[in-house]
């Protein structure tokens, strides 16, 4: 069992797509055996159809649209470069979508690959729900790597939070591939920050990955005190994990999925690559 294609979403406006993460893409399709599938948007910025707004704003969307051209330009020249010394095959569709209100869209391009990556931006202007869309709409499993993350890409540790969920058996029946590879597993069971109706709930899950061939440690731990979200990123990198596996909570706004809590504090602070599936 193996990943053959990952789409890459690489973003020239907004949450910039970091050369860490054009980096982390191509080492992980190098070490998967996997090809890229890059999508690369072009923004069309949309002016008021007032006259008297449009022509102001019309200058600034053309500035606006520049800028995000030539970074665009940048992006796919250190791809192709990267891609090609690590001997990684790779495909870009250039799209277009307007802005704002046409990011969403874009995540429809991941249905049919078997692992959506996306950088993680830790600029001041991130936004994490443009996330939202890839996790609760594409039906894939979505790896985020964080964009300030400069270590080559490892597979040697990995941690499960676990805590019998849908989502969390989700993400680690997607996660297969990748634990298969790593060297030592950590299932991560939190207690106290809410009920879960079993004495052992990890050693279901031990079972299962056994019958993978996988062999995993559990570590319980007290989370009365913390947010189960900042409890997992600490237990995480307290046993040196290369990457975190947990299901993505959310709840429904409108008919739309909007980030729970948990969920969106491990987005906010996890400095190692996250899997999640929903």
């Amino acid at each position: 069992m193996s990943y053959r294609r990952i789409h890459f979403l690489v973003s020239a406006h907004g949450s910039l797509t970091s050369l860490a993460a054009i980096d982390y893409a191509c080492g992980l399709a190098h070490s998967m055996g996997a090809a890229l599938d890059v999508t690369l948007p072009q923004f069309d910025v949309k002016v008021p159809q007032n006259w008297f707004a449009g022509r102001i704003m019309a200058g600034i969307a053309w500035d606006i649209e520049a800028t995000i051209s030539a970074k665009r330009t940048e992006h796919e020249m250190q791809l192709k470069q990267r891609c090609e010394a690590a001997g990684v095959g790779f495909t870009i569709s250039a799209v277009t979508v307007d802005w704002p209100g046409g990011a969403s869209s874009l995540a429809s391009f991941g249905r049919t690959s078997d692992l959506c990556l996306l950088g993680l931006t830790r600029s001041p202007v991130a936004d994490i729900a443009e996330v939202e869309p890839w996790l609760f709409s594409t039906g894939r499993p979505c790896l985020l790597s964080p964009d300030n993350r400069t270590e080559a890409v490892s597979l040697d540790t990995a941690a499960i939070a676990w805590d019998m969920s849908r989502s969390a058996a989700r993400a680690v029946a997607d996660a297969l591939p990748l634990l298969k590879r790593a060297k030592s597993v950590h299932v991560l069971v939190g207690r106290g920050e809410k009920g879960i109706a079993s004495s052992q709930p990890a050693a279901p899950l031990v079972a299962y990955l056994a019958a993978h061939g996988i062999g995993a440690a559990v570590d319980e731990f007290d989370v009365s005190e913390q947010k189960i979200g900042d409890a997992l990123v600490w237990r995480a990198a307290s046993h040196n994990a290369d990457l975190l596996v947990m299901g993505a909570f959310g709840h429904s706004r409108l008919r739309e999925f909007v980030l729970g809590g948990a969920t969106r504090r491990v987005l906010d602070t996890t400095p190692i690559p996250l899997l999640m599936s929903h």
